[in-house]
């Protein structure tokens, strides 16, 4: 072995990421009421490790890392396979305030704020907890998509006539480690959006 080698290998292994896995959960009907439309459970799925967050440690949940541009491009790959399946429950409506593009000054006289698509209305409000929370619903069975508060977390609502919990989650996670990690939810479930608050 080469003089430093040893020491070398060891000094990268440290700095390499953790790598990407997808975390999830059942949540309580008594912990999420209000989130998950009737005849539906409520699940967590979320891409850890999770950036340092103070709720999410308060939640008992541990594995932290600084996430690169790597991590957030998986994250944001999840957000879509998640939108794709939920879709089989039929097209995805809104149900939240819709966020807007902001078009630079010297444009807005001639061209209004469009709408954001629908994957980019999920993610902003996970970015940062100064936007209202993003609901969607997909079809009419009560599947539905919730995110916001600035966490990367997905709060889906599931019904009881499709596929089990974990089923789906592996479905949407494809190849990508899957982790069943129960958690305080107090800590980290949102206010429902209620069609009054749109």
């Amino acid at each position: 072995m080469l003089p430093g080698a040893f020491f070398n290998s060891h000094a990268m292994a440290a700095t390499v990421p953790a790598a990407f896995e997808v975390h999830w959960s059942t949540v309580p009907p008594d912990a999420g009421q209000g989130l998950a439309s009737p005849a539906c459970r409520l699940l967590a799925i979320w891409p850890a490790p999770v950036n340092h967050d103070t709720c999410f440690k308060e939640a008992g949940f541990t594995l932290f890392d600084d996430n690169g541009e790597a991590w957030h491009q998986a994250a944001e790959e999840l957000l879509q396979r998640l939108i794709a399946a939920l879709s089989r429950w039929g097209e995805a409506r809104l149900a939240s305030k819709p966020l807007r593009e902001d078009p630079p000054w010297y444009l807005r006289p001639f061209r209004g704020g469009q709408e954001l698509p629908l994957a980019q209305q999920a993610l902003w409000p996970m970015l940062s907890d100064s936007l209202p929370s993003f609901r969607a619903r997909f079809g009419q069975g009560g599947a539905a998509l919730q995110a916001g508060n600035g966490h990367f977390l997905f709060w889906v609502s599931l019904p009881e006539t499709g596929p089990d919990a974990s089923g789906f989650v592996r479905g949407v996670a494809g190849s990508w480690p899957v982790v069943e990690t129960g958690l305080r939810w107090s800590v980290l479930l949102p206010a429902p959006v209620r069609v009054g608050d749109i």
